[in-house]
């Protein structure tokens, strides 16, 4: 069966669709990827909610997304604003560089854009 369509789902739609928790879930395991999406009674919806940890926020999904590619972003919490809410904790820009895997630099850009 060809997959016809392809679709990026933004963080707020994820997050209207999952709650902010399960959101959270779904793009710590498949972040950043593009991956097809079985409908819910799909013989690969079953290893699909295996990978995701919960059937139910995998039905959940699914229901939504199934039978397409999906991309989901990378991150929750643009990286961004994740750097600005650490450095308010009083972060050192190293610390914030080696908590977020990003480069030091990076982090001062964004700082600076402040």
């Amino acid at each position: 069966m060809p997959i016809n369509e392809s679709r990026w789902v933004s963080r707020e739609a994820l997050i209207k669709l999952l709650g902010e928790a399960d959101a959270a879930r779904v793009v710590e395991k498949l972040g950043g990827t593009r991956f097809y999406s079985p409908a819910p009674d799909a013989p690969a919806f079953l290893q699909f909610a295996a990978k995701i940890g919960d059937q139910g926020i995998a039905r959940k999904f699914c229901s939504e997304f199934g039978g397409i590619l999906v991309t989901l972003p990378r991150r929750l919490v643009p990286l961004d604003q994740q750097i600005v809410k650490l450095r308010r904790e009083m972060v050192a820009p190293t610390e914030i560089a080696r908590r977020l895997c990003c480069a030091e630099r990076y982090v001062y850009a964004v700082l600076a854009r402040q």
